[in-house]
C-alpha cells in the first residue's frame, strides 16, 4: 500500500510563492518536488481562498466536539423542560388562586349554595 507523503502549511506556502513570484515555474517545482501540478493549483486555490492553513482535527478532537454538540443538545432539552415546567406551575398557582382547579370543601359549599333543591 502506497504511504501518503505530509507536507507543512509552511512548506506548501513556499512553494506557492515561489510559483507566484515567478521564481519556478509550475511544471520545474512539479518535477523538482516530485508533486504533480493538480497538488500544487490546489494549494494556489486553498491559500487564496484562505482554507490551506485551517486545522485539521485529530481523532480525539472530533470525538470531543461530538461530545460537546450531544451535551449542549442536552441542556437546550433540559431548558425546555424547565421553562414547561415554569409554565404549568405558573398556570396551576394561578388556577389555585382562582378556585377552578382545586375542588375543596369550602368551594364545593360555595357552588351547592345557589343550588336550588
Amino acid at each position: 500500500m502506497k504511504k501518503y507523503r505530509n507536507f507543512d502549511a509552511a512548506y506548501k506556502q513556499q512553494v506557492v510563492s515561489e510559483l507566484e513570484s515567478g521564481q519556478r515555474t509550475l511544471t520545474q517545482i512539479a518535477r523538482e518536488d516530485r508533486i504533480s501540478a493538480s497538488l500544487l493549483q490546489r494549494w494556489r486555490k486553498q491559500i487564496h481562498e484562505g482554507t490551506l492553513l485551517r486545522d485539521r482535527f485529530t481523532a480525539r478532537e472530533r470525538q470531543q466536539a461530538k461530545e460537546l454538540d450531544w451535551y449542549k443538545k442536552k441542556v437546550a432539552e433540559q431548558a425546555m423542560e424547565i421553562d414547561l415546567l415554569k409554565k404549568i406551575d405558573e398556570y396551576s398557582r394561578h388556577m389555585r388562586k382562582s378556585n377552578g382547579f382545586i375542588v375543596t370543601g369550602r368551594s364545593v359549599a360555595e357552588l351547592r349554595k345557589d343550588v336550588r333543591s
